[in-house]
């Protein structure tokens, strides 16, 4: 071998021999290295980062080693109320309920459509309430009397109360509720024109439409046996028999069968027409009695130069009539029914003076007109005055020598 060669190998060696010595002492440093990491990984803890969640809601990270771990932040709650979990839960409002001396409810729920049948009439808006899913029953306690004249006492309002229950489909509830104070003259004015108002409402369905309400004490429902005849059911009832007709539907009073039930009001109706406010309410049972009913309003127009008697009349036997002549006191002659020229309209209700003003009065009565710019005026000779429309359900309501008409001042 070469010196050269001899030179070569040497180096090489040197080299080999440098390698395993770092080897060897990297070797020989690996375990204390490992062993100083695991310490210090069971010593030290991660920061938290925070990062907003889709909601807006902060979602707190734990930065860590693998695995990663993800915490939940903790549901925020409110002073003085329990905690709930993060999904919101929509609740119905439910109608007030009221206990025994506590007077009506105080708040109504917001607007709500509510699930009624087809025929149920349109709900002002002075009704907006929402119904309750499955509310509590309602006892209606009529609110103290007032020691400082007819205002509705503070805190309550019977209107309200009321109007949550129709937007509940509680027709008779409702009625009751609004009924009560409004006939005991305990409400303002303002919240007894918002009750005549509802109870208008509620008794489109409850009295006037072909809809049957058995449990109503004011009405229900009747069973026809062999032989009836509307007239007698009337007569039993103290209501007309074209007041049936109309409220079963029936256009022949032949049609009436035996073992059917058929809708009934209890009667009579009454009437009190007030000059003051050129308006007629219409009533079931005696007016300012324990069992009156408001049923509904209409605007009338009446004498003038204030000719118009007040006091209690009576509705005349044979004198309720269907498409009137007209025999005026005027020199006009007689005017036929179909003449255009008619005043009476399609109706005319004979009245007869039982008191006050009205005693010994004759040729007074209701009816309708040809003018109806009439009406909320005194423009007629005395008589009452109401709009075609109006007084054909005053006619087919009030029943000859039963009913009543109260005219006040």
């Amino acid at each position: 071998m070469t010196h050269r060669r001899r030179r070569i190998s040497r180096i090489l060696l040197a080299v080999l021999a440098v390698v395993i010595l770092a080897g060897v002492i990297i070797y020989a440093r690996k375990p204390d290295s490992s062993q100083a990491n695991q310490t210090g990984t069971a010593t030290s803890q991660p920061s938290p980062t925070t990062s907003p969640a889709a909601d807006g809601a902060p979602t707190t990270q734990v930065a860590t080693s693998t695995p990663t771990t993800t915490q939940q932040p903790q549901p925020q709650t409110q002073p003085g109320s329990a905690e709930s979990p993060a999904t919101l839960i929509t609740q119905t409002p439910t109608v007030p309920s009221t206990s025994p001396g506590s007077g009506f409810g105080t708040e109504a729920p917001a607007v709500l459509a509510s699930a009624t049948p087809a025929s149920q009439p349109i709900v002002p808006a002075m009704m907006a309430a929402a119904p309750a899913q499955n509310p509590p029953k309602v006892t209606v306690q009529p609110p103290p009397a007032s020691s400082s004249g007819a205002t509705t006492p503070a805190g309550n309002n019977p209107i309200a109360h009321a109007s949550a229950l129709l937007s509940n489909g509680k027709f008779l509830e409702a009625r009751d509720a609004a009924n009560a104070p409004l006939v005991s003259g305990r409400l303002s004015p303002a919240d007894a024109a918002a009750a005549r108002q509802l109870l208008s409402e509620i008794n489109k369905t409850v009295v006037f439409s072909t809809r049957k309400f058995a449990e109503d004490k004011f009405g229900g429902t009747y069973k026809v046996a062999p032989g009836d005849r509307l007239d007698r059911i009337g007569a039993k009832y103290g209501v007309t028999p074209a007041l049936l007709l109309d409220l079963n539907g029936l256009s022949d009073a032949r049609r009436l069968r035996a073992d059917s039930w058929i809708k009934v009001v209890k009667g009579p109706f009454h009437a009190v027409v007030s000059k003051r406010d050129f308006r007629l309410d219409l009533y079931l049972n005696a007016p300012g009695g324990p069992d009156a009913v408001y049923v509904t309003s209409y605007p009338v127009g009446l004498g003038a130069e204030d000719s118009t008697p007040a006091g209690k009349w009576l509705v005349e036997r044979d004198r309720k009539v269907k498409n009137p002549v007209y025999y005026s006191p005027r020199g006009e002659g007689v005017i036929e029914a179909d003449d255009p020229r008619n005043p009476l309209g399609d109706y005319w209700i004979g009245l007869t003076g039982l008191e006050g003003a009205a005693v010994g009065k004759e040729s007074y009565g209701i009816h309708g007109t040809i003018e109806p710019d009439s009406i909320g005026k005194q423009a007629s000779m005395g008589c009452v005055r109401l709009r075609n429309e109006d007084v054909a359900v005053v006619f087919q309501s009030l029943a000859e020598g039963k009913s009543t008409v109260v005219i006040t001042e």
